[in-house]
Formats: structure tokens, C-alpha cells, sequence
């Protein structure tokens, strides 16, 4: 931010302070020679500290589209307004915003304009459409006269409205257009429309030289002689529903429509000034201000101006404001805005934009240094420093020692001193010595003249001020004579020179190691110890504690007013008070009362007044000065659902899946240092807690329908957004209460469907397994054939009868090993393949015996199958190697060949084939059906319905196929195995 400071000095004040005291009272001969007087004497002195006051600049470099400033508003949401000649500028302290035609201004002239309490701005130029400012919009109404050119210089607002009027007429918005109200002036009669509830215009006759106030019956109730008042008055208009203002140069003229009475005010009278220029009148937060070429103020209620402020011709300002917060902004027609905090206006500047040393007090003035420039004394009359002793080195603080009669200005090289009014030097660098400085700070202890430097301590002689001796210490800051010990602030803790020695001392029987920067005393058996970042203590030697708020901080000196400390520190100045023996923090003094850095290097308290040495220069501030925050209001800049901008009209939206809610925070606040917007926000009702946040941006995401509140809070003032969301159809609590009603419905017809297909699959198991037992039953029934057995019987008898006794034990004991192995195997659901091809041998063996030499069989077994633990479902294959012999072999004429193949499949476990060379499946089934026997095989279904049983209850699958050899050759049966447990 630029800053232009402007000074100046008081000649001769007291003398005219004097002059007008006597002449008010030997001079009584009018009153108005004594207020012209104190007016006068008022002038000078404000104009005095006017000059010595701080200003903030803000022009083009900060954000103003042109420094042609006609005015400034601030409306009713406490945003200040500046109308140039290039647009119209919102600021809040921190961005400037611009509305130009690209906005929508008809154009970029804007010259005057009017806040209303509904939060609108109008604008007035002279242009065929004019309009407000509303929510950062720009609305703009056309003349309803073919868009001619409206010149609103004599406009009027009463509350929310707004009349645009010129030399000729007045117009009033009516269904989004202006409408000329009456053609109101004549070459002898100038009327003006008046809004009031008894009044209806008021004409000024120039001829007569009378104004005359109309009523609503358009009679003339009242005719006041005027006497050529109201002739060359430049500006005027109404103001208020009961007052109607003229201003000129020279006065102003206030017309109460109620009382019908009009006053006349001269500003010689009031202010002291002859002239005014581009004087006028204001209705600014509902007080009645009144502002001109070099002051501003308020009318009392009597219409007296009160409280000017009169602001340098430097300035070269036409126009003032004061906003809410007491601060003045200046309008210039080429430099931009100035501004001035309230706390400015009792504070004085002197040695700008220098880095100033320490302060130094002694009889005869207060001094302090500045860096290659020298030493400088203070003028009481004007609270000026000015130059003393120019110093092109390091000037340092300057002492005066009361038991030698000196005063010394003490340099890097040089000592300087004033002696019986004569300034003597002693140059140290002429002993021909290497020197690392002399003496940065002097004391005078116990009858002797130490100074201290960066290295050490020198013993300086008393009268010729030469070195006498020097004691080495790294880091020395300051001396400090405390009762009758000498001690050193180093950057390594407190030291004490005693006995021509350099020791540490110990606090609270600890050494304290922290860089001290400065000692003060406070009491007889206190000090205050000072730290450079790590704030200040108070010790009595046995005890140590630390100053509350001071932590971390770099405090360069202090000053001990009775029960106060004042600390110099790097954030501005501390104040505590002694309270029941505990000092008690009590107040910061930074930039926003009116200091012009916060690093504060020295402090002074003299006659209700703080003397600060700043990195910019001195200030001199009341000792009472409050800290008076420039911080009004929090607000909400942005609000957007879905990119859909949320405002008081548009505050309900339709809900979303994964929407997003975004929230940007401001604030208006015209502090000097304005640092991040720290706030606290709440949106209820999904937060029942504040969060703090520094944060410029808050976001929601997915937020369920709702009316919600988004609260804000800063510096105790609260803000209150809301909106809502809407539900769709079905989020609406009847279609909630019907969906679930649905579902149940359906849940529960889904639990009874599965319980009925649950008690259908527990019905069916059973089923199947009931069925599987009846087909191991008929398998085993199948497998011990009556006529298998009744011909094994026979084979046994034919072999006794033919006395072939061997041959029929040996066929005996084949059968019975076979009828063993049916009845042991069918207990078991599964058995291995080395069992099952056991069991086929065993009976392939008894029908080759049966049918002799005509019958042959052969196995081919795989040898990568494990014969041991592959299995395969009990009494499967045998029924249809038994098809294969009795239907595929019987009657084959040649000799008969079963072929059993065993093998192993990347698909499957195993797959296994079953062959004959029997007649095949077509002649079989011709001799089934010319066979005179009755009995009809169903050995082939039941196999295949055992299969699908095996495969239902998904602890097997097995496919099954048939068919017949090439040439009715015989027969093939294939079955696949896969075992899925």
C-alpha cells in the first residue's frame, strides 16, 4: 500500500490561543467575533496536527480504475464506494471490485450516486439511462422520454427512493422506466417537486426574491423572504422526507418541511472559512454530514456544524466521508482516495520512513538517533524531531550523567559530549588502536564511567574519557546499574562485572541463557528483563517469571510508569498493569492505532503522552489510545449449489447425487494490516460445533435434502445464509413410507418363494435319495439275475453230471466269490477302480466258464490312473457289461469279445468304454421283439436314471452315450467320470 505522509508545523499557536482568549474577553461586543475566533483558532490547530497525521493512499497501483475521484459512498452493507470518471469501485478493505459498461453502466462517468437502506446503490450520470447497483449487478432503466439524456445534478432521496432531477425536471422509476414528474422552471420561477406527506413544491420567484411552499391542494402556504439567498447557491435537493438543503461557497440553507422554517448558515460563522468549495450536504449512515475543499462534519441537531476536521490544502481533496467506524476518506481528482483511521487524527509523525534509535531523556530535551544521519531533539512545541548533531557513523543512544555534568552523544569511534555548554569530541581511533567500538551505551557506577560494546566493557577515565581498562564479553547488549551491582544483558544471559571480573548470574538458582536485549528497574528488588524473541521477564534474583503475551517476542526496551509496563517489542506495544502484585496484560498498541511500524525499538512515557521509536519513524499517540478495530462485518461473497448461484431470491434447488455446495467468505474490514479472515462456521443441521477456519472457501459435498443455515462468526459479529434442498419423489417421506412398503411386500413373497423352494429341494433330495436306494436295490437285484444265476446253477450241474467235479467247484467258487462281492459292495455308495475292475473280472470270468471257448474278454487299463484312490459309484458298470454279454454276445454265431477300456482324460478323471462284437443295437432290438418272452429289460433306463440322479445331487457328473459299430459290428457304451467332492 502507498503511503503519503504529509507534515507540517504550529508557529505562533500559543500566542494565537492567547490573542483569542483575551479578545473573548475584553471583546464582547458579539458573539460571532468570538466564534470566529475559536473557529478560527480551531483551523490553525487542526490544520497543525492535520499535517503531522498519517495517510493511506490508494490509486491506480492498488486497483482504482482512475484517480479522478468524484465521491464516496459507503452503503447501508458497509461497503465503501468510489465514483470515478472510470468507473464505479466496492472495496472492503482488501479488493478493489470495478463496475464498468462491460458491468453494465450505461457509462463510465459516473459522478454522484445515492446508498439506499435496501442495500442498493444508484448511480447518476448524464446519460439516457440510470439505475442502482444490487448484489453486484447492474440494473438500468431508460428515460421513457426516447432515452433523451436525463442531467440528475439537483437529485433528491427519500428512504428506498430515489428522483434523478435537473435544471428542467424531475423523474420517477414507474414499471422499469423514468418518467418526467413536471416541467418546473420558467425564467422567473424555479419550482421543485417536494415528497412529503403536507408538501408538494416548493418555487423560488426571483423577482420577488421569495420562496413559497405548496401544498398538496396546490395553494401557497407560507412565503418566505429570501433576499437574493437562493440565487447563486449551486447545489441543492431533498435529503430527507423533512429536509430540503441549498449549498454555495459560502453558506448553506436548510428548509424543515415540517416546521416550515428555514435556516440560514454562513461558513465564516461556522467553520471559519470564507469560502467552501464543491460544498455540499449528505445523508450518510443516517447522520447529516457536511464536507468541502478542507474539512468535513456533522450537523447537530440545531443544523450547527460540529466536530470539523479540517484536512491540509496538500491533500488537495474536494470531498470527505466519514465512514462508521469514525475513519475520513478523501476524494482528489488526481491522486486517488486517501484515508485517515480516527486513531490517526490525535497522533503525530516526525522522522518518516527512518529507522529511529533509542530514546534518551535529560534536562534540557528527549533525543533519539537515526542510522548515518545523527542525533535528534525533540521540538515540545511542535513534537518535531529535528537534527542536532549530524553522525555519519553509528550514533547511539545519548546519556546524561548528572554526577559528571555531561551529556554525551556517544558514535561507533567518537564520543561526543556537552559540558558546560561546549561540545568537545574525543576520537578513539586516533590512539592507533584496533577497536571493535567504544561505547554503545554509558553508565556512571559507584564512582566510576563504564561503557559497553560488542565485545566487552571499558572502564573510561572521568575526565578525559579515555580508556582505562576493558573487559572482555562476547554478545554485550546493555548495562544495568542495580543497587549497588553492575550488570550485563548478553546474548548468552545476565553476567555482573564485580572485582574487575565478568560472572554469570543466576536466577532462581538457574543460569538464564537467553538473549537479553535491555534491563529496567522496577522496583528497589525488581527488574525487568527484556529478550530478544522470547519476551519479557520480571525476577528478583530468587525468582523468575515471565510477562503473560510477551512470548516469543523481541522486545527491545521498556518503560515502568508507576504500576504500568510499556514494552518495546516487535508486535507493537504492550501495556500491563500491576494488579495484587501480578502484573496483568491489559492492551496492544500496533498499526491500527496509529503506529507507523509494529517493530518498535524504544518507548517513552511523558505527560499522557507515548513516544515511540519505530522501523518508520516516531509516533507520538495518546497514552489512553484504544485499539478501535476497523473490522465491520463478515459476508458471504460467493455462494454456489451445483454452479447454480444461491441468493435471498434463488434459495431452494432440486437434490442431487454427489452435489457440491461451495461457500467463499469475506469481510469488510479497513484495518491497516489486514491479515487472514480467521472465523468460526456452523451449518445446521448436519453441525452442531463451531469450526475455526482461516480459509476463504468452505465446501460440502452430498448434502441429503434439508433447510439448512450456514451461520458465520467473527469478532462477534454473526451472520445467518440460508437455503434448501429439495427431495425428489422419492425421497419425499410418503413415497419413503410407500417404497417401503413395497419392499416388504416383495422381501416377503421372496422369503416364502425360497421357503417353498427350500422345502421343494429338502422334498426333492429325499425323493432322490429314495429313488437312488430303490436303483441300487434293482442294481443289485440286476446284478444277481435269476437267469444269470439260475444259468450259473445249471453250468454247475452240467460240469457234476459230466463228473467234472473240479471244473463245477471251481465255477462254484467263482460264483460265490461273485455273489460275496455284490452283497460287501453295495453297502458303500463309491469304490475304487481296482475294486470295481475286480468285481468285472470276477464276473466276466464266471460267463466265459458258462460259454466256453465262444467267449473272451479283455481289459486295457490306463497306467497314469491310480487305481488305489480314484473312485467310481458302486454297481455302475456291471449291469451294463451284463447288457453287453446278454444282448450283444447271446447271439452272436462267431466267438464273442468284451473289450473294458479304462482311460485317463484332460477333461475328466477317466472315461470308460464298454465293447462287444455282438450283433449291434439294430438286430438286437429285432430279436427282442420277434422273442415270444414276455419280460421287457429296462436295464438301460434305469442306468441312465441312476446317472442324472448322480448328477443331480452335484457330487458327480457322468455322461453316458451308446451306439453302434460301424457295420452292426457290435456295440459301444462310453461313460465320462468326474468326481466334483
Amino acid at each position: 500500500m502507498k503511503h503519503k505522509k504529509l507534515h507540517s508545523t504550529i508557529i505562533f499557536t500559543l500566542l494565537i490561543w492567547g490573542f483569542f482568549s483575551v479578545h473573548t474577553i475584553f471583546l464582547k461586543k458579539s458573539e460571532s467575533i468570538v466564534k470566529k475566533g475559536i473557529a478560527f483558532f480551531m483551523l490553525l490547530f487542526t490544520f497543525t496536527i492535520s499535517f503531522a497525521q498519517k495517510y493511506t493512499n490508494y490509486t491506480t497501483k492498488n486497483g482504482l480504475p482512475s484517480n479522478h475521484i468524484y465521491t464516496i459512498l459507503q452503503d447501508s452493507d458497509d461497503f465503501i464506494w468510489f465514483l470515478t470518471d472510470k468507473g464505479m469501485v466496492k472495496f472492503n478493505g482488501n479488493n478493489f471490485k470495478v463496475f464498468t459498461t462491460k458491468q453494465g453502466l450505461p457509462n463510465n462517468d459516473a459522478w454522484d450516486g445515492f446508498t439506499t437502506p435496501d442495500s442498493k446503490l444508484w448511480y447518476l450520470s448524464k446519460a439516457s439511462k440510470l439505475g442502482y447497483i444490487e448484489n453486484d449487478s447492474v440494473h438500468s432503466f431508460p428515460n421513457n422520454d426516447d432515452e433523451k439524456i436525463i442531467n440528475p445534478i439537483f437529485s433528491s432521496q427519500i428512504g428506498n427512493n430515489v428522483y434523478p432531477t435537473g435544471p428542467k425536471n424531475t423523474y420517477k422509476l414507474i414499471n422499469g422506466k423514468w418518467e418526467v414528474q413536471e416541467f418546473n422552471k420558467t425564467k422567473i420561477i424555479d419550482k421543485t417537486i417536494i415528497y412529503n406527506k403536507k408538501i408538494s413544491q416548493i418555487s423560488i420567484n426571483f423577482k420577488q426574491d421569495t420562496l413559497n411552499i405548496i401544498n398538496k391542494k396546490n395553494t401557497i402556504i407560507k412565503q418566505i423572504a429570501v433576499r437574493n439567498l437562493l440565487k447563486h447557491l449551486s447545489v441543492r435537493g431533498q435529503i430527507t422526507d423533512s429536509l430540503f438543503t441549498w449549498v454555495s461557497e459560502k453558506e448553506y440553507l436548510i428548509l424543515n418541511l415540517n416546521t416550515l422554517k428555514l435556516k440560514n448558515f454562513l461558513f465564516k460563522d461556522e467553520i471559519g472559512l470564507e469560502t467552501v468549495k464543491h460544498a455540499r450536504i449528505n445523508l450518510i449512515n443516517n447522520k447529516l454530514q457536511i464536507t468541502g475543499a478542507g474539512f468535513v462534519g456533522f450537523l447537530d441537531d440545531k443544523l450547527h456544524i460540529k466536530d470539523p476536521f479540517y484536512f491540509p490544502s496538500e491533500l488537495k481533496s474536494h470531498f470527505a466521508l466519514i465512514d462508521k467506524n469514525n475513519a475520513i476518506w478523501f476524494a482528489t481528482f488526481s491522486n486517488g482516495v486517501y484515508k485517515l483511521p480516527y486513531v490517526k487524527r490525535t497522533v503525530s509523525y516526525s522522522l518518516n520512513n527512518q529507522k529511529t534509535g533509542r530514546l534518551s531523556v535529560t534536562n534540557n530535551g528527549i533525543y533519539t538517533t537515526c542510522f548515518n544521519k545523527g542525533f535528534y531533539k525533540m521540538d515540545t512545541v511542535t513534537n518535531k524531531f529535528n537534527l542536532f548533531l549530524k553522525e555519519e557513523e553509528f550514533p547511539f543512544r545519548v546519556k546524561e550523567i548528572k554526577e559528571l555534568n555531561t551529556v554525551f552523544f556517544p558514535s561507533n569511534y567518537k564520543l561526543r559530549y556537552f559540558k558546560n555548554k561546549k561540545l568537545t569530541t574525543v576520537d578513539y581511533r586516533k590512539s592507533g588502536e584496533f577497536l571493535n567500538g567504544v561505547a554503545n551505551q554509558l553508565i556512571y557506577h559507584n564512582t566510576n564511567l563504564y561503557s559497553i560494546f560488542a565485545f566487552g566493557v571499558n572502564k573510561l577515565n572521568t575526565k578525559t574519557f579515555t580508556i582505562e581498562k576493558e573487559y572482555l564479553q562476547s554478545g554485550c547488549n546493555y548495562l544495568f546499574a542495580f543497587n549497588n551491582q553492575l550488570l550485563i544483558a548478553t546474548n548468552n544471559g545476565l553476567k555482573e562485572l564485580k572485582n574487575d571480573r565478568i560472572i554469570d548470574v543466576k536466577l532462581n538458582n538457574n543460569h538464564f541463557n537467553k538473549s537479553i536485549l535491555s534491563l529496567n528497574k522496577i522496583s528497589s528488588h525488581q527488574f525487568l528483563i527484556n529478550t530478544d524473541g522470547f519476551g519479557s521477564y520480571i525476577s528478583n534474583f530468587n525468582t523468575i517469571t515471565q510477562l503473560p503475551n510477551s512470548e516469543f517476542l523481541t522486545v527491545e526496551n521498556a518503560f515502568i510508569d508507576t504500576n504500568d509496563i510499556w514494552l518495546a517489542t516487535n508486535e507493537g506495544i504492550l501495556k500491563y498493569t500491576k494488579i495484587k502484585e501480578t502484573y496483568k496484560f491489559i492492551k496492544k498498541l500496533n498499526s491500527n492505532n496509529g503506529l507507523p511500524s509494529n517493530i518498535v525499538n524504544d518507548i517513552l512515557i511523558r505527560k499522557n503522552k507515548i513516544i515511540a521509536s519505530t522501523n518508520n519513524g516516531i509516533v507520538i499517540l495518546p497514552k489512553d489510545q484504544e485499539n478501535i478495530s476497523q473490522f465491520l462485518t463478515i459476508y458471504l461473497e460467493n455462494a454456489n449449489y451445483n454452479n447454480q448461484k444461491i441468493t435471498g431470491e434463488n434459495s431452494t434447488f432440486n437434490y442431487k447425487n454427489d452435489n457440491t455446495i461451495t461457500f467463499s467468505v469475506s469481510s469488510i474490514n479497513f484495518d491497516e494490516n489486514v491479515s487472514k479472515l480467521n472465523y468460526n462456521y456452523k451449518l445446521s443441521p448436519v453441525q452442531k460445533n463451531w469450526i475455526n477456519t482461516t480459509s476463504t472457501t468452505i465446501n460440502f459435498t452430498d448434502l441429503p435434502p434439508n433447510n439448512y443455515n450456514l451461520e458465520l462468526e467473527a469478532q462477534g459479529i454473526t451472520k445467518n445464509y440460508t437455503f434448501r434442498i429439495t427431495p425428489l419423489w422419492y425421497q419425499h417421506t410418503i413415497s419413503k413410507i410407500g417404497i417401503s412398503l413395497l419392499i416388504l411386500v416383495f422381501l416377503s413373497f421372496l422369503l416364502l418363494k425360497i421357503r417353498n423352494r427350500e422345502l421343494a429341494k429338502k422334498t426333492a433330495k429325499l425323493n432322490t435319495q429314495k429313488q437312488l436306494a430303490e436303483y441300487e436295490l434293482h442294481a443289485l437285484r440286476s446284478q444277481m439275475n435269476p437267469h444269470f444265476v439260475f444259468n450259473s446253477l445249471n453250468a454247475i450241474q452240467y460240469y457234476i453230471t459230466k463228473n467234472e467235479i473240479e471244473l463245477s467247484e471251481k465255477y462254484l467258487v467263482r460264483f460265490s466269490r461273485l455273489i460275496r462281492k455284490f452283497f460287501d459292495f453295495s453297502r458303500d455308495k463309491f469304490i475304487t477302480l481296482e475294486q470295481e475292475i475286480s468285481l468285472l473280472k470276477n464276473y466276466l470270468e464266471v460267463e466265459k466258464m458258462r460259454f466256453g471257448k465262444d467267449f473272451n474278454y479283455k481289459f486295457n487299463i490306463d497306467k497314469t490312473l491310480n487305481l488305489n484312490e480314484q473312485k467310481i459309484p458302486t454297481m455302475l458298470l456291471q449291469p451294463i457289461v451284463e447288457n453287453a454279454v446278454n444282448h450283444g454276445l447271446f447271439h452272436n454265431e462267431g466267438k464273442g469279445l468284451i473289450k473294458i477300456e479304462f482311460l485317463k482324460n484332460p477333461l475328466h478323471d477317466f472315461v470308460v468304454k464298454i465293447s462287444d462284437n455282438g450283433v449291434g443295437l439294430k438286430k438286437a432290438k429285432e430279436i427282442r421283439e420277434n422273442s415270444i418272452k414276455t419280460h421287457i429289460s429296462k436295464s438301460s433306463e434305469i442306468i441312465q436314471n441312476r446317472i442324472e440322479l448322480l448328477n443331480q445331487s452335484k457330487a458327480w457328473f457322468i455322461t453316458y452315450s451308446i451306439q453302434e459299430l460301424q457295420n452292426s459290428t457290435g456295440t459301444i457304451v462310453q461313460l465320462t467320470f468326474t468326481n466334483n467332492e
